[in-house]
């Protein structure tokens, strides 16, 4: 209803809404309905938060993202979402995972013994990876924000990142112009914060980021995992007057944890 108003569909589709509305008083109903809404929606004004609001969500966001992970530390990784609704070469990702998928199969009905088997999946997996690594830096080059923290996401499934992979995450998270995109790859990154390197990148970054909700994300991330070259930064952050009020009270609980 909400892509016909909005003439968002191709126009035989539409022809296909309009005969059917003809005979149906429900969803003529429903149309009515939904158009009152779009009314009143489009003569509302905008109210923008201010940044205090956005801190604090986040900064509950992380919190809740941190338990997930520790209650399903122990279950297994759930499969990365599939490509094939986005674009023309995800299509060939996923053609390629079920040809890998109907082979695994074939070589478990064809009782192949437990070491070919073995070796083929471990073959397998890491053409999958090779593959989301390929998508990742593809999709890292698209205008669409969306596009991008889908590709970062895929780095975030990887079970471990070689310097190709972290490099071009340090990248994201200093030089992309959307902050959610830089927010991502910072949640990327933590994931292999037990690679010194990581972590000294995310200490830097931390020195170079204005923005208060990566202010936050990286702080959280760092405090977690006690990285104690983080002191001086926060501190730092601390000490600026410029710096928000949220974000100071973050950086003093997470200063008192790494101390």
């Amino acid at each position: 209803m909400i892509d016909y108003l909005d003439k968002n569909l191709e126009e035989g589709i539409c022809k296909e809404i309009e005969k059917h509305l003809e005979t149906c008083e429900r969803c003529l109903d429903e149309l009515r309905d939904s158009q009152q809404v779009l009314n009143l929606i489009s003569k509302d004004k905008m109210v923008k938060p201010d940044d205090s609001l956005r801190i604090n969500f986040y900064h509950m966001l992380h919190s809740q993202i941190k338990k997930n992970e520790e209650s399903n530390a122990s279950l297994s990784r759930k499969p990365f979402s599939p490509w094939y609704n986005l674009t023309r070469y995800r299509i060939a990702a996923g053609i390629a995972l079920l040809i890998c998928g109907t082979f695994i199969g074939m070589f478990i009905r064809s009782g192949l013994n437990n070491t070919y088997a073995s070796n083929e999946l471990k073959q397998l997996h890491s053409e999958v990876s090779d593959l989301k690594k390929a998508t990742m830096f593809t999709m890292l080059k698209e205008v669409s924000s969306s596009d991008r923290i889908q590709a970062v996401s895929y780095a975030g499934d990887l079970d471990n990142a070689d310097e190709n992979v972290i490099d071009v995450l340090v990248k994201t998270l200093n030089n992309d112009k959307n902050v959610n995109v830089r927010m991502a790859a910072a949640y990327a990154l933590s994931k292999f914060a037990d690679k010194k390197a990581v972590c000294d990148s995310l200490v830097k970054s931390l020195t170079l980021q204005n923005d208060p909700i990566l202010q936050v994300t990286l702080i959280n991330i760092l405090a977690e995992r006690k990285v104690k070259s983080a002191l001086k930064p926060i501190q730092e952050i601390i000490a600026n007057r410029s710096t928000l009020k949220e974000v100071r009270e973050v950086a003093e609980n997470s200063l008192r944890v790494l101390i």
